[in-house]
């Protein structure tokens, strides 16, 4: 019977547990926090990142109570 080699074992567990983190990670991120994310990533200056930070996107929580980009971002609140 022919083994596979430790190194691609462990290779093969580390992917393995890496996607699940992401997974897991990605499953409790609400609709309103990645599209903040999304904003923030095509941001280029401090002034695109201010914009930003006003936004109130449609997925927010709720729209009696709704959460601006710049709420989520400094008060860690990426849920």
């Amino acid at each position: 019977m022919n083994q596979a080699p430790p190194k691609l074992v462990l290779l093969i567990a580390v992917l393995v547990l890496g996607l699940a983190a992401w997974f897991l990670l990605r499953t409790y991120t609400n609709g309103a926090t990645r599209e903040c994310e999304a904003l923030y990533r095509g941001a280029r200056t401090a002034a695109d990142t201010a914009r930003v930070d006003t936004t109130v996107t449609p997925g927010s929580r709720r729209q009696t109570d709704p959460r601006s980009c710049g709420f989520l971002r400094t008060s860690a609140r990426w849920q």
